[in-house]
């Protein structure tokens, strides 16, 4: 239904001579994007709101959004499941966020935790999608970015757990940001198979 009602946009546009016919199908996967995107987006606002504040969902796309684009990870095979899992994550996160607080853990193990996390993304970013494959040269754009931000978040987050030590905040964050890290090990995992599959038909 959802690629029904994009393709009847797409073709009303060519029928008014705003769009060429020849560029059809990446205005269609660029409407697809924008439209499903959008939709996440509100719903994970509308739950933020919810379960905690439009803070911390303003927050959660701040960290993340960035940092999904150029380190990469994990891409859902549908719209639909990219919905589910992304709203499912959110939740995840909030949920954690809150249990993990109520035990009081340390400050300095939050800390380690988003080292671990940072250096394991950085270790392994940017992450190739084969669904869509893109030039060296945007690659290694990529991973100069992911550096950039993670070294911004880290630094920030790190000084402000000095400062206050217990934040619900900063907890949330760090976790965010080892959420990217996990998503990207199934890529790493299926990534890694392909590579032995290859070995050994190639022997």
């Amino acid at each position: 239904m959802f690629h029904n009602m994009v393709k009847k946009i797409t073709d009303y546009m060519i029928e008014k001579n705003i769009i060429e016919e020849e560029m059809f199908d990446i205005y269609q996967y660029g409407f697809e994007l924008m439209i499903s995107s959008t939709i996440t987006m509100l719903s994970i606002m509308i739950i933020a709101c919810i379960m905690d504040s439009p803070l911390i969902g303003i927050l959660y796309f701040f960290i993340t959004v960035p940092l999904k684009v150029t380190a990469g990870g994990y891409h859902a095979p549908t719209y639909a499941k990219c919905f589910i899992i992304s709203n499912l994550e959110y939740m995840a996160l909030s949920l954690t966020a809150k249990a993990l607080s109520a035990f009081f853990i340390p400050y300095y193990g939050w800390i380690i935790l988003l080292m671990i996390s940072t250096g394991y993304i950085l270790l392994n970013c940017p992450v190739k999608n084969p669904n869509h494959p893109v030039s060296e040269d945007v690659l290694q754009k990529n991973q100069r970015l992911t550096y950039v931000l993670l070294g911004v978040d880290t630094i920030v987050i790190t000084a402000l757990y000095l400062l206050q030590q217990e934040s619900y905040i900063l907890n949330f964050s760090v976790l965010s940001i080892a959420a990217i890290a996990i998503f990207i090990l199934p890529t790493k995992k299926r990534k890694e198979d392909n590579f032995h599959d290859c070995s050994i038909y190639s022997e």
